[in-house]
């Protein structure tokens, strides 16, 4: 078999046009990042009704993330990643629907209220789409290249975070907030286009049937599997580092006087993205497990030397190691969760591992908000390199025993 044809094989075109959906889907999800809080308050809201409009969100994906995965296991991937994509690609055009901002159109009543449907009818969609997304991909590639697939895959949502936040704010700043929505809105409807022209998927390389088992006992048998176990815990513990990350770093730039974060994260977003795809074909040789704990102890690092980073350099640098460092522990994690499973078990897996994560991110970012009002923002960093590095201690303690058990080792 000639190397052409091999990557063939690995690839098929529906590989390409999952990314392409995601890319889309996600370049109009993070354009909001920089211009959602400004529109929040042009309607009249406050600083805190941001931070609720940012928490429904995240409560709302973090409620669907089991019901994805058991419709996804159950009905097959395609029908939950086409209503995902519908209502994740879709909300931008309901939050223009808050405020008059369209032309010939009149907003409806409630204004925040209505707002705040939209962030979960959002977050809904984001959880649907990516949980199905994470099984879809596993089931397309070969074991043996399981990593690479999925870091190649995972990567296409870390790139757009390098444009999507200046490309939004341009566009509000220079269009206004109807052009903003739509334009995003027309962006989601290709991330559409692209997920319905994907085949469709009851089952992969050794699937069971999906119906051979109610979906509680479906997830339950799911949470058995040392793997996902491994997988979880290490993404709840992967969680904390980033919410302090993506939360507090704007925060603490200003404390220090320093300028925008913008580039610092646009920094981040690179190196995730390069990292990942490079990580995973680490992980398919050299191990999933030693791979995770690599990049784990690297986003540690990086958060002790945000603790005392005093320039914008330091910032930019310890963003790209911290990039890195999430990229590769998640390359080695996705592949702990997918690389055991059979195909009608993926997408439960793939709730599982990603509900830890979010869990963590709220917990964690709620509780070291408090602790950075008490101690300051550098010691709350320091904080936080200290419950990464000692976690993964642990984390690789739990490990060994969880692979005992079918005769691996994590580490």
């Amino acid at each position: 078999m000639t190397g052409q044809t091999e990557q063939q094989a690995a690839y098929p075109w529906p590989f390409f046009a999952a990314i392409a959906a995601t890319l889309f889907l996600f370049l109009g999800f993070q354009a909001l990042f920089s211009t959602l809080p400004l529109y929040v308050i042009a309607m009249g809201g406050s600083p805190a009704d941001n931070g609720l409009a940012t928490w429904v969100f995240a409560l709302a994906a973090l409620l669907a993330r089991p019901l994805a995965g058991m419709l996804s296991d159950r009905w097959g991937h395609k029908p939950v990643l086409v209503v995902g994509a519908i209502l994740f690609g879709g909300g931008p055009l309901l939050y223009g629907l808050a405020h008059p901002v369209f032309p010939f159109v009149s907003p409806v009543s409630g204004g925040m209220g209505w707002l705040l449907g939209a962030r979960a009818v959002h977050g809904v969609g984001m959880a649907l789409f990516s949980t199905a997304y994470q099984a879809f991909i596993a089931d397309l590639v070969p074991p043996e290249r399981c990593g690479e697939g999925l870091g190649l895959a995972n990567a296409a949502s870390m790139v757009t975070m390098v444009v999507a936040p200046l490309f939004g704010e341009w566009l509000a700043r220079g269009f206004g907030f109807g052009v903003l929505f739509l334009a995003l809105g027309g962006v989601g409807g290709l991330g559409v286009l692209a997920t319905l022209v994907l085949p469709g998927r009851r089952g992969g390389r050794g699937s069971a049937d999906p119906q051979a088992l109610p979906a509680w006992e479906n997830l339950g048998r799911v949470l058995r599997e040392p793997g996902v176990q491994a997988g979880a815990l290490g993404m709840a513990l992967l969680g904390v580092p980033f919410g302090a990350f993506i939360v507090f770093l704007p925060l603490l730039g200003a404390a220090r006087g320093l300028s925008g974060t913008g580039w610092v994260f646009a920094a981040y977003a690179l190196a995730a993205s390069l990292a990942q795809p490079a990580a995973g074909r680490v992980a398919d040789r050299w191990g999933a497990g030693r791979t995770a704990w690599v990049g784990l102890a690297m986003a540690g690092l990086a958060m002790a030397g945000l603790a005392a980073a005093g320039g914008q350099w330091a910032l930019v640098g310890l963003a790209m190691l911290f990039g890195v460092g999430y990229g590769v522990a998640r390359a080695g994690l996705d592949v702990c969760v997918q690389g055991g499973l059979e195909s009608s078990l993926r997408a439960s897996g793939a709730a599982i591992q990603y509900t830890a994560h979010d869990l963590l991110i709220g917990l964690g970012s709620w509780g070291l908000g408090w602790w950075a009002g008490v101690a300051g923002y550098g010691a709350m960093y320091g904080m936080v390199s200290g419950i990464t590095l000692v976690g993964l201690v642990g984390w690789l303690m739990a490990g060994r025993f969880l692979y005992q058990r079918v005769g691996r080792h994590l580490a």
